[in-house]
C-alpha cells in the first residue's frame, strides 16, 4: 500500500512520520513523507491512504482539516489525522464543519480529552513509538557523545535539555532554578540543545551552555546527547505527549519533569525524578490555543536537581538501577508494537 504522511516541517513532526513510515515499510509497504500540504486531487492518485501528522490548533490547521475532509468525503480515500495539543483549541477559531467532518486520532489521553472539551470527535488514543533501532543506535554512540562533554564540561554532573524557546517550554523557569542552585553548589552544568532564540530566556546564566543545533542534528545524533548525559531536564510547563522524556529513558537516562499530564501519563514516575506544580494556568499567545501552562516554582526544579546530583555522587548505585530500569520504556512504546495499529485503521 502507498501510504502518504504529511507532517509540518517542525522536527518532532518529522521525526514522528519517519517512525511510522519505518514501521509501515517494514510490513511490506511504501511510505512517502511529505512536509507540505498537497492538493487532495495529487494525493488521492499518489496514495493508497494517508496520515496526517500535526497539531490540532484551529487557526493554523484548517488547511490539514480540508484535506482531511475532501480526502475523505470527495475522494473515499482512507485518511488519519494523528495529533497533539498542549491546550484546549480556541472555540473561536473552530467551525462547524471542522467538528462537524473531522475525527483525530490523539496521541495521549490528555489530548483527547482536551479536544473532547471543546467538541471534536476523538477516535482512538495512540501514543507515539519508539523505533528500537535509532535507539540502539543513539546507546552505540553515546560514549563518544560522553567524552564530547565532558571535554566541555569536566567532570560536572551534566544535565541535558533539548527544547525549543516556545514560551510553554518553560526555559525562563529553568534558568530561575539554575541560578538557586548555583548559590548552593557549583558540580554541575546544563547543556541546552535549543535555538538562538532562546539566548533571551536563558539570559547571562554561567551554569548553562547554550548549544543553538536544534533541529540541525540527526537523530541519531540527538540519541546519542540523551544516552550521554546525566538526566534530561523537562522544564516544559505544557505538553501534548513529551517525546524527549521517553527517548531517554529508552536510552537508560533519567528525566527530571513537573508531574502533570500527559507527562504522567508516559514517565516512570517511581524511577524519574518528578515534582509538583502550584496551579494551573491558561494562556493565549494568539496561536489558537489556551495553552495549560502547569506553573511551578523553580526553587522545586532547584531542589529536584540538587537531589539528583546526590544520587549520582553518594547513591551511585541506586542512580544506575533507576537508569535500568527506566529503559523498559522501550519495551512498552516500540513502535513496532504500537504504530501497527494505527496503520490498520487506513486499511494497512
Amino acid at each position: 500500500m502507498r501510504i502518504a504522511l504529511v507532517a509540518g516541517k517542525a522536527t518532532s513532526l518529522l521525526n514522528v512520520a519517519k517512525d511510522i513510515a519505518y514501521v509501515a515499510q517494514q510490513r511490506g509497504h511504501v511510505p512517502r513523507i511529505m512536509s507540505y500540504v498537497e492538493a487532495p486531487s495529487t494525493l488521492a492518485k499518489l496514495s493508497d491512504a494517508v496520515i496526517l501528522i500535526y497539531p490540532a490548533s484551529p487557526l493554523f490547521c484548517a488547511e490539514y482539516m480540508l484535506l482531511y475532509r475532501d480526502l475523505k468525503i470527495h475522494y473515499d480515500k482512507p485518511a488519519l489525522y494523528y495529533t497533539m495539543i498542549e491546550g484546549r483549541p480556541r472555540k473561536v477559531h473552530i467551525a462547524q464543519w471542522m467538528l462537524r467532518d473531522v475525527e483525530f486520532i490523539a496521541c495521549s489521553r490528555y489530548v483527547r480529552d482536551k479536544l473532547q472539551e471543546v467538541g471534536f470527535k476523538v477516535r482512538a488514543v495512540i501514543p507515539h513509538g519508539l523505533v528500537r533501532e535509532v535507539i540502539e543506535e543513539g546507546r552505540r554512540l553515546s560514549p563518544i557523545a560522553r567524552k564530547h562533554l565532558q571535554r566541555m564540561h569536566g567532570d560536572k554532573v551534566i544535565f541535558g535539555v533539548v527544547s525549543h524557546s516556545h514560551v510553554r517550554k518553560g526555559l525562563n523557569f529553568l534558568s530561575a532554578a539554575v541560578r538557586e542552585l548555583a548559590e548552593k553548589r557549583d558540580d554541575f552544568v546544563v547543556h541546552l540543545v535549543t535555538n538562538p532564540e532562546a539566548r533571551r530566556q536563558v539570559g547571562d546564566n554561567p551554569h548553562i551552555y547554550v548549544d543553538t543545533v536544534f533541529g540541525t542534528r540527526s537523530r541519531e545524533e540527538i540519541m546519542a546527547f540523551l544516552s550521554a548525559v546525566d538526566y534530561l531536564i523537562m522544564p516544559s510547563l505544557a505538553e501534548g505527549f513529551g517525546l524527549p522524556l521517553v527517548e531517554a529513558n529508552a536510552c537508560g537516562t533519567l528525566a527530571i519533569h513537573c508531574a502533570y499530564p500527559p507527562l504522567t501519563e508516559i514517565s516512570d514516575l517511581e524511577n524519574n525524578i518528578v515534582f509538583e506544580y502550584n496551579e494551573v494556568r491558561h494562556v493565549y499567545t494568539g496561536e489558537g490555543i489556551e495553552y495549560e501552562f502547569h506553573i511551578y516554582e523553580p526553587k522545586i526544579l532547584a531542589q529536584a536537581m540538587d537531589y539528583a546530583i546526590d544520587l549520582v555522587h553518594n547513591y551511585r548505585s541506586e542512580y544506575e538501577e533507576r537508569s535500568a530500569k527506566v529503559r523498559s520504556v522501550l519495551d512498552r512504546l516500540d513502535a513496532e508494537k504500537i504504530y501497527p495499529s494505527l496503520l490498520r485503521l487506513v486499511g494497512a
